[in-house]
């Protein structure tokens, strides 16, 4: 019990050090940063060999890396898109085509005003927010765990979409400390390259 205190503390206080590192970004920053992102994603193998594409829409207030330059690539490439919605507590991939309406959801992230789950066999890659990511390939996230048991319930089911972190090269750490469900990355693709952990 006391080792699971340790975790849950320790992963609260990384959480917090992220946040305050990524709000304290300027907008040019951002911007530049999250472009360059953008530019090592659309030329990953795995996404140009890629059918469908899952990706988050940004939650501004929490200067996720953009993914607005990342659609427009994958629009542009007539890759078939969809995007993570809450429903019944879980994570789903709902349809979703550059220039549909979105509304704020529970948690403020954008989702399409109309939402239409989507077969979840078809997903080839997965493009995932991150707070902190380390060199073994896991990511911390807002500790909800969605996108682990996401994850967790596509591995059940023998579904293994590629698994990419967006992340800012300064949310690197030596180890994310790690809950029994935290489920590994494939790629994080951060401003300054990339890193494979296959």
């Amino acid at each position: 019990m006391e080792q699971v205190k340790n975790i849950t503390a320790a992963k609260a206080a990384l959480r917090s050090r992220m946040i305050s590192m990524r709000r304290s970004l300027s907008e040019s920053a951002y911007t530049t940063m999250s472009n360059a992102v953008a530019g090592f994603v659309l030329g990953l193998p795995e996404i140009i060999s890629a059918h469908h594409i899952n990706l988050y829409l940004p939650i501004r207030s929490h200067t996720e890396v953009a993914t607005d330059a990342i659609l427009d690539g994958l629009s542009a490439m007539h890759k078939q898109l969809s995007v993570p919605v809450i429903r019944d507590g879980m994570l789903h991939a709902a349809a979703f085509c550059k220039g549909d309406p979105v509304l704020p959801a529970t948690y403020g992230q954008p989702e399409p005003e109309h939402v239409v789950i989507i077969d979840e066999t078809e997903l080839d890659v997965i493009l995932l927010p991150l707070l902190a990511f380390d060199p073994q390939g896991y990511r911390l996230g807002f500790g909800k765990g969605f996108y682990d048991f996401f994850l967790h319930r596509l591995s059940q089911k023998g579904i293994f979409p590629c698994r990419i972190g967006l992340a800012y090269s300064f949310q690197m750490v030596d180890s994310v400390p790690l809950d029994p469900w935290d489920q590994p990355l494939d790629l994080i693709v951060n401003e300054q390259g990339i890193l494979s952990f296959t």
